[in-house]
């Protein structure tokens, strides 16, 4: 069932509409991002070159920091702070578009889910999604969440190797629960709670693999949108496949 769900999700994404939504909510934010990144980058890695050149730092204070004053005299120390620099920097921007354009695809929810249904799982019934304050007030709830996560992980950062994995936890934590929220408050189907509820184990393992594509800068510019399609199929069959069972008379147990 699982394959026959990612052949829907796949035809229904190639399409112009649903690429169209893909592209637009990364690549507006990436590109504004970059280039706040790159303009305030600028007048530092200006310092680096300069200082690199004439050998003066006097921009940084040598008794408060004498190693990194000495350091900073090599040339294969300043370009390894370059080096850094632009690929922690780039990170964070992606890191940053990635949450933005869930954000972002979190409003086109509603639409994206109706288009699914409309095409697939027309008699799958619909519900009431939430008003917009209980949905400020839930996205609050799990900002407020990922914050504390985030603020637990600083002090891992200094451990090497599994600093940068530790560092993704929150991140997904958001990526995770922002997409299940955004499912269940656009009303995508009655049962949405019962279905995510009994299916966190696989959901949870897919949602892994989506958040490290996400991680790739090309997957992760195409792909928000197709998350959200795969996870209404997945959904809406389950809804579709408990109305049946239910219409037959067996009795489903929630």
């Amino acid at each position: 069932m699982h394959n026959a769900t990612i052949v829907k999700a796949s035809k229904d994404f190639f399409t112009g509409k649903f690429l169209f939504l893909s592209l637009a909510p990364f690549i507006v934010p990436i590109l504004i991002l970059g280039a706040f990144f790159i303009y305030g980058s600028s007048e530092f890695i200006t310092l680096l070159q300069e200082g690199s050149a004439s050998g003066d730092y006097s921009y940084i204070d040598e008794k408060a920091y004498p190693t990194l004053s000495y350091l900073l005299g090599f040339a294969v120390f300043h370009w390894l702070v370059m080096a850094l620099f632009f690929v922690f920097g780039t990170f964070g921007v992606v890191l940053l578009s990635l949450v933005i354009a869930v954000i972002t695809v979190g409003f086109l929810t509603p639409y994206i889910v109706d288009s699914v249904r409309k095409k697939n799982y027309i008699h799958v019934k619909k519900v009431n999604g939430d008003n917009p304050l209980l949905v400020v007030w839930n996205i609050f709830k799990i900002f407020m969440k990922f914050i504390l996560l985030f603020l637990c992980t600083i002090p891992f950062l200094l451990l090497p190797f599994v600093n940068f994995f530790i560092f993704q936890l929150p991140f997904f934590y958001l990526f995770y629960r922002m997409m299940m929220y955004d499912l269940i408050s656009s009303g995508v189907c009655v049962d949405a709670e019962y279905i995510i509820k009994e299916n966190r184990l696989y959901l949870f393992i897919v949602m892994g693999f989506f958040f490290f594509f996400s991680l790739i800068p090309m997957f992760g510019l195409l792909l928000q949108v197709f998350f959200v399609v795969y996870l209404s199929h997945f959904i809406l069959n389950k809804s579709k496949a408990i109305e049946l069972t239910s219409n037959t008379g067996v009795e489903i147990t929630k």
